[in-house]
C-alpha cells in the first residue's frame, strides 16, 4: 500500500532524489540539440519509491503550477528524457495516438500540438465562439480532435432557487468534434440536454459551474462516454443526433448498483477498458460523515441494456487519501493501475490487480499533477529487427441486420526477442476508429491485438486505410464496410429505360428530390431504409405511367436523425437502390 506522508519523509534517505538545476537542454541521444531551455532551476523536484513489478514505460507529468509549468517524460529513476517549460499553469500532457504529443498550456489558452521531436506544430481551441477548458483533449486516429469547452450566459436564479442570485453567471459546457479542417462537424450543450437543478454546486453562488466536464471517450459504438464532476455522472451521447443514451450518477441515475453502497463523487476521466468494463477515478469530494472523505480507483462492470453497474475492482489506500480535486486511473498492459490522485500526496502510486503497491512518486514541494501517464516512447530500432506483422492483409467488417457498429480484432506479432513499440494508428473517415490509447508496446515474442470498428451513419466513405507505424516497420491495411440488410446497391442488371437518380442535394436538410424513370405502366414504390434495413418513409407506392417522374422528401419535426439513408425503387422485376445522408 502507498505510505502516508509522514512515512514518506522515513523513506526519503532510500528514494531517489531528483534534482534539476540550471538545466540547458535535456533529451536522449539525437533528440538533445533540440531541447534548449535558458534555466530550469525551478523544476518541480520529486522523490520516488519502486519496487520489482511495477511497468517500464515512460512517465507523463504536467504539473498545474504556473511557478513552474514544466511538461516532462521520465522514467522509473526519475531520469528526464524530455525536459520543457510552458507559458503557465499545464494540464493533460499526453501522447496521441497519431504519434503527437499534446498538452494544454493557461499561458496560451490553447491545446499544443508537438511532432515527435517536440516541435510545436499546431494550436487547438474551440470553434463557434466557445471558450477552450483545461479538460481534455483526444485526437482521434482520423486526425479529428475531441475538446470540451464552455459557454457561460446571464441567469436570474432567483426563479429557481429561494436566495438565488439575480444576475448569476452560469457556466455551461460543451462538446466538439473538430475536423482536420478546423471545422466543428459535430457540437452538444449541456444548456440543451442538462437542468441547472442537475448540479450539486451550491446554486446560491453568483457564478454556477452546472456540469463541470472532465473527460471524453469514444466508446466501443463510437458514441460518447464523458464524465461530468459537477453533476457527478457520466453520460453517454450520441455521436450521430447527440442525444443522451443514458446517466450513470448524480440526480438522474438510471444505473442500479452491486458491490458498491457508496458509488462514485466528484469524480474524474471515465475510461472504457479493452475489457468492456469501465474505469474512473473516484474522488470521493463532500461525502457525507466525513470519514467517508477518501478517494479510489475503480473498475465497474456495466449492463447497459437492463442499467446494472456491478463494481469488480477498487484501489483505496491504506491509510487513505484524499484529493478534491484532480486525478486519473490507467489501467497498464501489465494488468497493473496507474493512479494520478491530483491534489494530494502522494501523486503517483502505481498497483497491481491485488492491490500491492510497486511505485510511488511525490513532489517535494507543493505541486500538483492533473493527470499522469506511462506509455511507450521513443524507443529504438534493434539491427536486424524482424518485422511486426498484421494477422490480417485487408479488413472487411460487415454489418449484421441488427447491429449498429461493425468490429474486426486484429493481433500485431512481435517475433523479435525485445520489444517493440506500436508508435502511431492512424486512417482517414470519421465511420471507421479505433478507441483504445496508443502508443502501445508489444512484448519480446508477444502480440497486441486490438479492435476496429465501423458505424457507417457517423459519415464518411465506406473504403478506408489503416496505417499502423511501429518503431520496426509501416503496416497497411485496406479497410471495408459492408451493410448486410437485403439492401443492395446493385441488385441486378437493369434497363436502359429503368433508372434511379442520385438524390439532389445530397447530402440534404431538411428537403431533397428523388428523380426516377420507368420503362412501362406499372405498380410503383420507392421506399426510405435505414443502415439496418428498417423502413423509415414510404414515398411513393402507386401505379404510375412510363417515363420521368420525381418526387421530395422532406424531414419535418426531427422525424430521422442524421445520418445513412438509402432509396430503393422497385418497378415490376426492377429493382435498385442508392444512398443519401441527411445531415442536420
Amino acid at each position: 500500500m502507498v505510505p502516508s506522508k509522514m512515512k514518506m519523509n522515513s523513506l526519503l534517505a532510500i528514494s531517489i532524489i531528483v534534482v534539476l538545476t540550471n538545466l540547458n537542454s535535456f533529451g536522449v541521444g539525437e533528440e538533445k540539440s533540440k531541447q534548449k531551455q535558458s534555466s530550469a532551476a525551478d523544476i518541480p523536484k520529486f522523490s520516488i519509491v519502486s519496487s520489482f513489478g511495477c511497468d517500464t514505460n515512460y512517465i507523463f507529468l504536467g504539473p498545474t503550477t504556473s511557478s513552474a509549468p514544466y511538461i516532462m517524460i521520465i522514467d522509473n529513476k526519475g531520469t528526464p528524457v524530455f525536459v520543457k517549460k510552458a507559458k503557465s499553469g499545464v494540464y493533460d500532457f499526453k501522447p496521441q495516438p497519431n504519434g503527437t504529443l499534446s498538452y494544454y498550456d493557461r499561458g496560451g489558452d490553447c491545446y499544443y500540438v508537438m511532432n515527435k521531436d517536440y516541435e510545436i506544430i499546431d494550436s487547438i481551441k474551440c470553434l463557434n465562439g466557445i471558450e477552450t477548458d483545461i479538460h481534455e483533449l483526444r485526437i482521434l486516429s482520423n486526425g479529428n480532435y475531441l475538446i470540451l469547452g464552455t459557454d457561460t450566459h446571464k441567469a436570474d436564479m432567483s426563479k429557481i432557487v429561494e436566495n438565488g442570485s439575480t444576475s448569476a453567471t452560469i457556466i455551461g459546457y460543451v462538446i466538439q468534434e473538430i475536423d482536420k479542417n478546423k471545422k466543428v462537424i459535430f457540437e452538444w450543450r449541456t444548456w440543451d440536454n442538462f437542468e441547472i437543478t442537475d448540479s450539486f454546486t451550491d446554486l446560491k453562488q453568483n457564478t454556477i459551474d452546472v456540469a463541470h466536464g472532465n473527460s471524453i471517450e469514444v466508446d466501443n459504438d463510437g458514441n460518447f462516454l464523458v464524465s461530468f464532476r459537477n453533476t457527478q455522472e457520466v453520460t453517454k451521447i450520441d455521436r450521430g443526433t447527440g442525444k443522451i443514451i443514458w446517466r450513470w450518477g448524480g440526480k438522474k441515475n438510471q444505473f442500479k448498483y452491486i458491490n458498491d453502497a457508496l458509488g462514485f463523487s466528484w469524480q474524474h476521466a471515465a475510461r472504457r477498458l479493452p475489457n468492456g468494463n469501465i474505469m474512473l477515478f473516484d474522488n470521493g469530494f463532500r461525502r457525507e460523515p466525513s470519514s467517508l472523505s477518501f478517494s479510489r480507483a475503480l473498475e465497474y462492470k456495466i449492463d447497459e441494456l437492463n442499467k446494472i453497474v456491478t463494481l469488480v475492482w477498487q484501489y483505496r489506500n491504506t491509510p487513505d487519501i484524499y484529493s478534491i480535486g484532480l486525478g486519473y486511473s490507467q489501467r497498464l498492459k501489465n494488468g497493473n493501475t496507474f493512479i494520478a490522485w491530483g491534489a494530494a500526496i502522494p501523486a503517483i502510486t502505481e498497483v497491481t490487480k491485488e492491490g500491492k503497491e510497486v511505485f510511488e512518486l511525490s513532489f517535494v514541494e507543493n505541486y500538483s499533477t492533473y493527470r499522469a501517464y506511462r506509455f511507450p516512447w521513443k524507443h529504438k530500432i534493434a539491427d536486424n529487427a524482424a518485422n511486426i506483422a498484421a494477422s490480417v492483409d485487408n479488413c472487411i467488417l460487415e454489418m449484421e441486420n441488427n447491429k449498429e457498429v461493425a468490429s474486426k480484432l486484429i493481433t500485431l506479432k512481435n517475433p523479435n526477442p525485445f520489444a517493440a513499440v506500436v508508435t502511431s494508428i492512424t486512417n482517414n473517415e470519421r465511420s471507421f476508429y479505433i478507441p483504445y490509447e496508443f502508443p502501445a508496446e508489444i512484448s519480446a515474442n508477444d502480440s497486441l491485438s486490438f479492435t476496429v470498428y465501423y458505424r457507417p451513419n457517423l459519415g464518411g466513405k465506406s473504403e478506408d486505410t489503416l496505417h499502423i507505424e511501429t518503431n520496426y516497420n509501416s503496416i497497411t491495411i485496406p479497410m471495408v464496410g459492408k451493410i448486410s440488410t437485403g439492401i443492395s446497391l446493385n441488385e441486378r442488371e437493369v434497363p436502359n429505360d429503368f433508372k434511379l437518380e442520385q438524390n439532389y442535394p445530397n447530402p440534404f436538410n431538411p428537403e431533397t428530390t428523388i428523380s426516377y424513370k420507368v420503362q412501362a405502366a406499372s405498380k410503383v414504390s420507392l421506399k426510405v431504409y435505414d443502415v439496418l434495413g428498417r423502413e423509415v418513409a414510404t414515398l411513393v407506392d402507386e401505379y404510375k405511367q412510363a417515363g420521368s417522374h420525381n418526387c421530395k422528401l422532406r424531414i419535418v419535426n426531427g422525424e430521422l436523425s442524421s445520418g445513412i439513408y438509402f432509396y430503393r425503387l422497385q418497378s415490376g422485376s426492377y429493382c435498385e437502390t442508392k444512398k443519401f445522408v441527411l445531415m442536420k
